[in-house]
């Protein structure tokens, strides 16, 4: 059986390495891989294979509705948490086609839940 591949996209050092240390808590023995920047996880998760995304919604190079977006007109159907602090961020999200949002002041009482209910139905 594969290890479950779960990459972390956030362009703010801090939440990033918050939100790893959550999914690795949530998914222990889970590779988790993080990405400073929407372009490089576009083209690991294009490239490779990663089971869930978990991506912030504003950021420098390519939001993250975009970056949902593309991965949806590919025929991407992995699940993908968006995770922000910024008002409308889900409704942007969900019109990209995320599967689930956790609002930033909620991070550390619905991410773990949130990881697992994606996670669960594909690989329990």
């Amino acid at each position: 059986m594969r290890t479950l591949k779960i990459a972390v996209v956030d362009d703010d050092d801090l939440i990033r390495a918050t939100v790893c240390y959550m999914v690795r808590d949530a998914c222990p023995g889970a590779e988790v891989v993080d990405f400073v920047s929407a372009t490089y996880a576009l083209h690991e998760i294009e490239t490779g294979t990663v089971d869930l995304l978990i991506t912030n919604c504003h950021m420098g190079d390519m939001d993250g509705p975009t970056l949902v977006r593309i991965l949806r007109e590919h025929k991407h159907s992995l699940p993908i948490i968006m995770i922000s602090g910024s008002d409308g961020a889900k409704e942007l999200g969900e019109m990209a086609g995320i599967d689930r949002f956790v609002p930033k002041h909620l991070l550390h009482s619905e991410l773990g839940e949130a990881v697992n209910a994606l996670l669960v139905p594909t690989f329990g």
